[in-house]
């Protein structure tokens, strides 16, 4: 195989993962993704935007849906009104601490498979490849 199938493989199996972490909270796995690209000091729509690769309709769809079920908030940015800034709530919080650990699950089950010296390789690899591809996203924009 080479990096592009390994790439792809490893994103439709991480998917599958989210998605079904996500079914067991009754969200969708574009709904769990958004949930766990929001930092805690919130977010601009347009760097969220960005970050997921959406356009900003879907965007905020997306987000009216979130607001809906109580995971999230929108406010105006203080200093500038044009920008909206969204938050997590408390019941988002929680149910992305629920999501996190059910990722995390799964995440220790992978390595469990895994040498100490390998499970720190791929740590260091992975941040690489994130940084990489922001770094990519970035100079495309």
């Amino acid at each position: 195989m080479n990096i592009p199938e390994l790439l792809s493989d490893l994103s439709i199996n991480y998917s599958a993962i989210i998605r079904k972490a996500a079914a067991k909270l009754n969200l969708t796995s574009s709904q769990a993704f958004q949930l766990l690209s929001i930092p805690y000091d919130g977010i601009a729509m347009s760097q969220l935007s960005n970050k997921l690769g959406l356009d900003t309709s879907t965007l905020t769809r997306n987000i009216n849906n979130l607001i809906k079920l109580n995971l999230v908030i929108k406010r105006r940015h203080s200093e500038d009104k044009r920008i909206y800034k969204i938050f997590l709530t408390q019941p988002g919080l929680n149910t992305v601490a629920k999501i996190e650990n059910s990722l995390l699950e799964t995440h220790n089950e992978v390595f469990k498979t895994l040498d100490l010296d390998y499970q720190e390789s791929l740590i260091e690899i992975l941040q690489k490849l994130v940084w990489s591809f922001d770094c990519l996203k970035e100079n495309n924009r």
